[in-house]
């Protein structure tokens, strides 16, 4: 058994480095990079998009990603564009690390604690580029150890962390909220299993109440932000947007096209039926607090497909929180570590031939950047630019402002009438000549 656990790590690390350890492709970093710049030079955020020809220019904008776009900003400047794979491959190992420890706590079990780190992070991979959601992800699970930590051992001082954590996640990204939601389905959970306790001397409220204290220093320490408790609105005008599903792919459901039947897809299916089911063998251990948290973060995930992340990771408390792990080394006794090898062997083996959850390979990827023949010949041009939102990013970032842009992917900043006007230029000749003559597109 021991001698099995060194290739059962290596074999781990391997497999999350072939995940994460890819190159940059996401239109959006170049624009990050741009005011994480701005920011560091100026020491102010933009009030506005600033960056358009036309009247959006003066349009607020709430920069939720400020802190994560200084960081790639030095991160380019010190490193590089190309190098900047292997911070993306620091994320994926930090990201195994602490969703390893999570299980590991529940389990006690190093080779199921693996396992199940690596199941949770195939489902979330399709997520896993150079983005400020991948701060959000490291915050949930960092939020869920020190959770689990509090259950585990009842020391109130570990729950302190999280506020400072707190304060980290909404200058980060714009799914702050959801440690609140973590926090209180923690403590609607240990009430319930405090009133279904027959040997429980205190009430339920006592068992909620470390959490809601942890939760109202949390919302509070979340307003130390530069917009205070307007990012909080911000945050949940967002959710609300319809025009989000209707033409971004990662606000859609994940059963709806282009998602629903790729890779990714399966894997998300796969993962939320083996919760199923294991709730359903175990159901006589189950906790309150492992379901509360799977279904409502499955619900989430059913909406929005850049939800089933935060889902993976939740989930995989669910899994090791209700998994019998002595039961099951009692049932495979030294088989389980080689067995868990060879499920990592085939993995690599899949990797390596398919690529990553999203078709990419630590030499190759699919991007949006500009083909050499293209950046050569915007080199040449000066004026206004009719160009899609998936395309503004990386036009500000290399020619701002001898070119100005339409409109770039802060699709929050430019609104939902703004973003369908520039959407039916697209497809009305008439009202596009007019934009041209009017604002001199050249």
């Amino acid at each position: 058994m021991h001698k099995v656990r060194p290739f059962l790590l290596v074999a781990a690390l391997v497999l999350v480095a072939l995940l994460t350890c890819v190159p940059l492709s996401t239109n959006d970093f170049w624009l990050q990079v741009t005011i994480g710049g701005m920011i560091w030079n100026d020491g102010a955020i933009p009030p506005t998009a600033l960056f358009p020809f036309t009247e959006a220019k003066d349009y607020p904008f709430i920069a939720h990603e400020w802190l994560p776009s200084v960081l790639f900003y030095l991160l380019h400047r010190w490193l590089g564009y190309d190098a900047l794979l292997f911070v993306k491959g620091g994320f994926g190992l930090a990201i195994f690390a602490l969703a390893y420890r999570l299980a590991h706590r529940l389990t006690r079990d190093s080779t199921l604690a693996i396992l199940l780190a690596i199941a949770a992070m195939v489902v979330g991979n399709f997520r896993h580029f150079l983005r400020p959601e991948l701060f959000a992800v490291v915050y949930l699970l960092a939020l869920l150890n020190l959770l689990v930590e509090y259950q585990l051992t009842g020391r109130k001082l570990v729950l302190a962390w999280a506020v400072p954590l707190a304060t980290l996640w909404a200058n980060c990204h714009g799914s702050f909220p959801v440690a609140l939601v973590v926090v209180a389905l923690f403590a609607a959970g240990a009430a319930i299993d405090r009133w279904r306790s027959a040997r429980a001397a205190a009430p339920a409220a006592a068992a909620a109440a470390p959490y809601a204290v942890l939760g109202m220093a949390m919302a509070l320490v979340m307003l130390v932000n530069p917009y205070g408790w307007r990012l909080f609105a911000f945050a949940w005008q967002i959710a609300h947007w319809q025009v989000l599903s209707d033409f971004i792919i990662e606000w859609r459901s994940p059963f709806a096209d282009p998602f629903a039947g790729n890779r990714a897809f399966w894997a998300y299916i796969v993962y939320l039926a083996c919760g199923v089911a294991l709730g359903v063998v175990h159901r006589k251990r189950l906790s309150a607090t492992p379901v509360l948290l799977f279904v409502a973060f499955a619900l989430l995930a059913a909406q929005r497909q850049r939800h089933i992340a935060f889902f993976a990771y939740v989930a995989l408390y669910s899994f090791a929180a209700t998994i019998d792990a002595d039961a099951l080394r009692a049932r495979l006794g030294r088989a389980l570590a080689p067995a868990a090898v060879a499920v990592l062997a085939l993995g690599i083996a899949a990797v390596v031939r398919y690529g990553n959850m999203y078709g990419a390979w630590p030499h190759r990827i699919a991007t949006d950047n500009f083909t050499p023949p293209m950046a050569e010949h915007l080199a040449q041009l000066e004026g206004n630019v009719f160009n899609s939102y998936v395309l503004g990013g990386q036009l500000i970032h290399d020619y701002y402002p001898r070119l100005r842009p339409v409109i770039d992917s802060r699709i929050d900043a430019y609104g939902e009438r703004y973003f369908l006007y520039t959407v039916q230029l697209g497809v009305n000749e008439q009202a596009l000549l007019d934009f041209i003559q009017r604002y001199v597109v050249r």
